[in-house]
Parts: C-alpha cells; structure tokens; sequence
C-alpha cells in the first residue's frame, strides 16, 4: 500500500477500507456516502443523518474522519469508520440509534455495532458509544494488509475553544464517535516462535502450536 502522505491518498484509502468493510460486515447493503477529512477535536469522525451532498444526480450521506486523529493505529481508524458504518446501517432501516442532539448512543446503535465487527463499552456521558475491534475486525484488518495513515493536523489552542478552523459546525456531527474515556484493548496476539502460526485472545492464556509443540508467545 502506498505512503498516505496527502489527503488525496489518505481519502482514496478509506473509501476502499468503507467498500471492504461494506462487503464484509454489511453484505454489500450500505449506500457508498462522501468521506471527508475535517478536523473535529472533539470527535473522531460523524456522519450526517441526512443526505448533504450531491454527487452527480445522487444523494449522499456524509462519513468525517478527523484530521486531527489520523494516525492512530489503523485498527482505532477502522473501528471510527465502522462505528458510523453502523450508523449508516440504521439510518437506512430507520432506527433512531442517538438521542441527546446525537451524542448519546442507546442499545440499538449496541445492537448494530456487536452485530458488525465492533466491541461496546458504556459511557455514563455518551452512553453505548465506546467502540473497539473485535476478534473478526482485527483478522479482517490484517488479512486486508491494511498499514496506519501516515498523517495528521495538529489541534491549536483556538481549537480548543471551539472557534479555530475545527470548531465543530452546528448540525454537522449527528450520530458521531465521539471521545469518552477510552477502554483499554483487551486483544492480544500470540505467535507461535517455531513456524509463525498465530492466534488472538482478548485475555491472557497458555496456549501450544499442536504443529511445533511450542508454547505459542505474545507478540510484543
């Protein structure tokens, strides 16, 4: 894959990454939407409940990743795409997953994202808005070769008081993920030291490669 460098490459990446996922996790169903790269500090992507864009003679939905949460390691910047690919999946079958102006996520979005490749942690503030890759998203992503976007935008001070150039537009982030308190990865991978056979736990175990006889190690 090439170096994502420039915001042409990093927006054709996860355009693939959304038609990967959409065949993987949603049979194909979801309506491809714009994805853009705007930096919301508070936020590490959203998607409009409504159709804010024309592309030709379509209506279409829009997906943000922020700018300012890019390089994460690509399977945080996967599971935000996930995340509002389960808010797509609802709009499209007219389930009110948010409520709170959009920011707190019932057990409906839950529902949604434990059915499609996503881990879901509560937030007292945010509700069931924590999400993680599962076991499936984290095979699904290394089979795929996908690597870390290798760039980012800086988050200024001005920012931060919500009048810089990532103030959030009022109206613009209906049903985001939004940034509560992060839950720790449980996931784990083990390799075998023998022959490279692997496996993941989400705790810690004793496990052997029945291949090698080897204790199967923690790959650091």
């Amino acid at each position: 894959m090439k170096a994502t460098v420039r915001t042409s490459r990093t927006a054709g990446q996860l355009e693939k990454m959304f038609r990967a996922l959409n065949s993987e996790f949603f049979a194909g169903e979801l309506p491809e939407p714009i994805i853009t790269l705007k930096k919301t500090p508070g936020a590490y992507g959203h998607i409009t409940c409504g159709k804010t864009w024309t592309a030709g003679t379509e209506q279409r939905h829009e997906i943000n990743i922020s700018t300012a949460t890019l390089d994460r390691p690509i399977e945080e910047t996967t599971a935000t795409l996930l995340h509002e690919m389960c808010h797509l999946y609802n709009i499209v079958h007219n389930i009110q997953d948010c409520s709170r102006g959009g920011s707190y996520h019932n057990k409906k979005f839950k529902a949604a994202a434990e059915t499609h490749g996503l881990e879901v942690a509560h937030s007292e503030k945010y509700g069931w808005t924590i999400t993680s890759p599962s076991l499936e998203l984290l095979d699904f992503i290394e089979r795929q070769g996908w690597t870390a976007i290798q760039m980012t935008e800086g988050i200024s001070f001005w920012d931060m008081l919500g009048t810089g150039t990532g103030a959030k537009t009022p109206g613009a982030a209906e049903g985001g993920a939004e940034k509560p308190p992060k839950k720790p990865s449980s996931t784990r991978k083990y390799i075998c030291p023998k022959c490279g056979n692997s496996c993941r736990a989400t705790k810690a175990i004793n496990i052997m490669c029945m291949d090698c006889s080897e204790k199967m190690v923690v790959e650091q």
